[in-house]
């Protein structure tokens, strides 16, 4: 059995699709209303600092607020995390996800998915 078939069997999604899915499928199940902005985190990690904060500048650029963390006892890497109001729904998750991974990549890093508040 396959690393995938594997991760399907434990019920985690098979891919940051899917993921996406479910998630938008939870804020849903909690009453949210997708139509409305909400608070939204993104989590993205870079290996150095100035990586980090060229990735914040960049991501403060599109209206956010970006936060850089040094590494710590449980994270190795340095955390960006961006915040907003946004509107969050099939299309828009799509198109942030896209964007951010893009964003990681200029910076060599990874981008490690996002949350939403249930209620604007």
């Amino acid at each position: 059995m396959g690393f995938l078939d594997r991760l399907r069997d434990s019920g985690a999604p098979a891919t940051t699709a899917e993921a996406d899915r479910l998630a938008l499928k939870q804020l849903e199940g909690r009453g949210a209303d997708l139509t409305q902005p909400r608070h939204v985190l993104h989590f993205l990690y870079c290996s150095n600092e100035a990586a980090a904060q060229q990735a914040a500048d960049e991501i403060e650029r599109a209206c956010y607020n970006a936060t850089v963390d040094a590494p710590s006892d449980t994270i190795l890497e340095w955390t960006v995390r961006a915040e907003g109001n946004r509107v969050v729904g099939a299309s828009t998750v799509e198109a942030f996800r896209a964007w951010f991974e893009q964003i990681a990549g200029e910076f060599r890093g990874e981008y490690d998915g996002w949350e939403a508040a249930a209620k604007p």
